[in-house]
């Protein structure tokens, strides 16, 4: 093993990455040639058995088949139609909420990532629904593309997720407890978001046009129409928090019901479940090729002790742990402005959660406090792929519009990370009262 000093490793590593990422390089790819590369010159080829240790115990990893299901379950809702009932329901549960269709976004992607564990699924599916509606009654382009684009966010935050099905495979943490320690903090960046809105309609209201509002019996029927997504997240969510079934137990179950749901509407097709598959296929090759690359790189580090070397540096400098973690929030958010999130989370996790665990915070928390920061990373420019997905509904106007209606709802995010800083309980109290499976 080569002797260098472990900043100066760890210095070539990610800066090796970070030139293969510039240079046009997939994620696995750059990761996985960093890794190999890695293990050969540093410690002479000498740990090249992690490579193939690293792929295999990552691809056999059975918490990790619950990232198919989920994204399954998602496409064959989004291709079957049935999730097109739910921004009808969805305005009408809002009603005279000041804000008017502004306010269903933030609803029906709230409800949304509840059947999807993506936030671009989640942005992209509403957006395509809401933009034709609201441009032709008249809304604030700004505003309408900012609360999809924010609104779409909440896909990873509130149950299921994928990220924290990533954060929890990596640092060997409950998938349940995640996802459930992900719903008072989803409820209450909503709530932000849509408290924003008011405010700004209230002292704005040419932003959001006043339009007719449906009768009790109109509205009643279209929130009726919700009830396949209301069936599916009821199923998944009290099964996770009864502890009736684990995380992948439940994607199956919410897979199979929307298969049912499908064959039952009478949309189930040969190219309807063509399409669900292929979907799912390359979400998921792509995000198990990105981890297991990922692996390659941590278990490099792990061989050569660098997390815990790091660790030992960080809290000798006896610095309060609150500053070392606002310094780690830091981090996030400005590499957040240059690579997606995934790859975020699998870079950075291997050397930040030995930091956390030894600082004393408790690692669900920061589950939930990571996916927040993530979220951020999906509105931040240049390269927050929520942006991109929302302005690609309709490309013919500025992205600079996209941006800038998403800045209030970035600053709503900063506060919810305050408040969670602040209190944590927020997350952490009802995974404490889960049932174990």
């Amino acid at each position: 093993m080569i002797d260098l000093h472990w900043a100066t490793v760890t210095t070539i590593i990610f800066g090796m990455i970070f030139v293969f990422l510039g240079a046009g390089l997939p994620v696995a790819v750059a990761l996985g040639s960093v890794g190999i590369a890695s293990t050969f010159f540093f410690l002479q080829g000498k740990g090249m058995g992690i490579i193939g240790y690293a792929a295999w115990d990552m691809s056999n990893s059975f918490i990790l088949g619950a990232v198919p299901l989920f994204i399954f379950m998602g496409q064959l809702l989004l291709h079957s139609g049935i999730s097109q009932r739910l921004y009808e329901g969805s305005t009408a549960m809002m009603g005279k909420a000041k804000g008017g269709l502004l306010q269903t976004n933030i609803f029906a992607c709230a409800i949304f990532a509840t059947i999807s564990g993506s936030s671009v699924a989640t942005a992209a599916t509403v957006g395509y629904m809401a933009v034709p509606e609201m441009e032709k009654r008249g809304y604030d382009r700004r505003m309408t593309m900012g609360s999809l684009a924010a609104g779409g966010t909440l896909g990873i935050l509130i149950p299921p997720s994928t990220s924290m099905i990533i954060y929890g495979v990596m640092v060997e943490q409950s998938i349940g407890q995640l996802f459930i320690a992900g719903i008072l903090p989803g409820i209450m960046l909503a709530f932000l978001f849509m408290a924003y809105i008011w405010m700004a309609v209230a002292r704005r209201p040419e932003l959001a046009p006043v339009f007719e509002i449906m009768a009790w019996r109109d509205r009643l029927a279209k929130i009726i129409l919700m009830w396949p997504i209301f069936l599916i997240m009821s199923v998944v969510l009290v099964g996770i928090y009864a502890g009736f079934v684990t995380p992948a137990e439940s994607a199956a179950v919410g897979a199979s019901i929307a298969l049912a749901l499908a064959l039952a509407f009478r949309k189930l097709t040969w190219d309807m479940l063509w399409s669900s598959l292929l979907d799912t296929v390359r979400s998921t090759s792509m995000l198990l090729f990105i981890m297991i690359g990922a692996s390659i790189v941590s278990g490099t580090l792990g061989l050569m002790r660098i997390p815990d070397q790091m660790t030992s540096w960080v809290v000798s400098l006896q610095m309060p742990p609150v500053l070392i973690l606002l310094a780690i929030y830091a981090l996030y958010l400005f590499l957040g402005c240059f690579i997606d999130a995934v790859s975020m989370v699998v870079l950075t996790i291997p050397v930040v959660f030995p930091i956390i665990v030894k600082l004393g915070y408790d690692p669900i928390w920061f589950g939930v406090v990571l996916v927040i920061l993530i979220e951020m990373a999906m509105i931040t420019p240049p390269v927050g792929l929520n942006l991109f997905t929302i302005h690609g509904i309709r490309p013919e106007r500025p992205l600079s519009d996209v941006i800038k209606g998403s800045m209030p709802f970035l600053v709503m995010m900063f506060v919810a990370l305050a408040i969670l800083t602040v209190f944590p309980a927020i997350a952490i109290w009802l995974p404490s009262t889960m049932r174990p499976v």
